[in-house]
C-alpha cells in the first residue's frame, strides 16, 4: 500500500462479548482489511476497533461495522460511563505513512456521504473534516449526549452535516472525520470518590491547551475512579507531562496515581520520550534502539519519525 490509512471506530458495546467476537470475526475474512487492535471496555460499554488495508477494504469493513451495529445495538438501553450519542459512536480516520490529513479528509468525507445514504443516520464530521470550526472537536459534539441529542437537533446550529434531519431513538448519531492519532490512556486514581475525579479532570483539561480530554469513570468491580485521558496532539502535549499534570493537580486532592494502562495502539516514539523524560537522557539517539539498528540494516522503515 503506498497510502497507509488507519480507522479507529468505536462503538457502544463492551459487555456483550459473542457480538463483539463475530464481528471481528467478519471483519478479518475482507480480504485487504487488516485487524490492528480491539479493546473492549465493560465499564464503559464501549469498545474501541482500529484497522487498516486498501480503501475498498476499509470502506468494506466499515460499513460492515455499521450495519451490525446499528442491528444489534439498541441506544435507548445502552448504560456506561464514557459520553457518546450513537450505536457507532466515532469514526475517525488517521493518517498513518505516505498519507497526509488531506488524503485522510477525503476518504472520510467519502465514506460519511455512504453511511447517511446507506443507513438513514444523521453524521456528524468532525475534526479536519468539519464544516463549522464549533465541530472540529468530538466532545462538542458530544456535549449532552445520547439523552440530549434529540433536543439538541432541534437547535438548527445542530443540524446534521449528512443525513435525516431527525433523530433516531435506537441508533442515535454518528461521528466520522479525520484526524491526527491520538493517544489514550487510563489513569487510575487511589481514591474512590467520582467528584475528586472529576475535578481532577477538569485541572488537567484546562492547562492543555485543548490537546487533552479527560473523563471520569468508575471501576465497578473494585470501586476505584479512574480518568479516560485522550491527548490530540502528543507532539505539543507530550505524554510524560500529562502523566506529571495529573500527579500535580491529584496533590491537592490527597490522591495519587495506581497505575495506568494505554487504550488501543501508541505510537512508539511516545514511549521513546516518555523513558527520555523518566530516566534523564540527554541526546539519546534513538537509532541506538536494537530493533531500530537491525531494521534499518533490513532497509525497514519507520511509521513515525523521531
Amino acid at each position: 500500500m503506498s497510502q497507509i490509512i488507519a480507522c479507529v471506530p468505536n462503538i457502544s458495546e463492551g459487555r456483550d462479548q459473542q457480538f463483539i467476537d463475530d464481528l471481528i470475526a467478519r471483519l478479518r475474512g475482507i480480504d485487504g482489511l487488516i485487524m490492528l487492535d480491539v479493546a473492549v471496555d465493560h465499564d464503559q460499554n464501549r469498545t474501541v476497533l482500529s484497522f487498516t488495508g486498501t480503501k475498498d477494504a476499509i470502506f468494506e469493513g466499515g460499513l460492515l461495522l455499521y450495519d451490525l451495529s446499528l442491528k444489534k445495538i439498541d441506544m435507548r438501553r445502552h448504560e456506561g460511563d464514557y459520553p457518546r450519542v450513537g450505536a457507532v459512536d466515532v469514526f475517525p480516520f488517521v493518517p498513518l505513512k505516505g498519507a497526509d490529513i488531506s488524503d485522510a479528509k477525503k476518504w472520510a468525507d467519502e465514506f460519511a456521504e455512504m453511511v447517511a445514504q446507506r443507513f438513514s443516520v444523521p453524521v456528524y464530521l468532525f475534526g479536519a473534516s468539519a464544516r463549522y470550526r464549533y465541530r472540529g472537536d468530538v466532545q462538542n459534539i458530544r456535549q449532552g449526549e445520547y439523552e440530549g441529542f434529540e433536543e439538541k437537533m432541534k437547535d438548527l446550529r445542530w443540524k446534521p452535516d449528512l443525513g435525516p434531519n431527525t433523530f433516531p431513538p435506537d441508533k442515535g448519531v454518528t461521528i466520522i472525520g479525520a484526524r491526527q492519532p491520538l493517544i489514550s490512556f487510563k489513569a487510575y486514581l487511589s481514591t474512590h470518590d467520582l467528584q475528586t475525579a472529576k475535578e481532577i479532570g477538569h485541572l488537567v483539561a484546562d492547562t492543555s491547551g485543548g490537546h487533552i480530554r479527560a473523563v471520569p469513570g468508575q471501576d465497578h468491580d473494585k470501586g476505584h475512579v479512574y480518568l479516560s485521558v485522550a491527548i490530540t496532539n502528543y507532539l505539543t502535549t507530550p505524554l510524560y507531562r500529562v502523566v506529571e499534570n495529573i500527579r500535580l493537580e491529584g496533590r491537592r486532592f490527597g490522591v495519587e496515581i495506581r497505575r495506568t494502562e494505554i487504550t488501543g495502539l501508541i505510537p512508539e516514539v511516545v514511549l521513546i520520550r516518555a523513558a527520555e523524560y523518566y530516566l534523564g537522557l540527554q541526546g539519546f539517539d534513538h537509532e541506538t534502539l536494537l530493533e531500530r539498528n537491525i531494521q534499518k540494516h533490513l532497509d525497514g522503515k519507520f511509521l513515525f519519525g523521531r
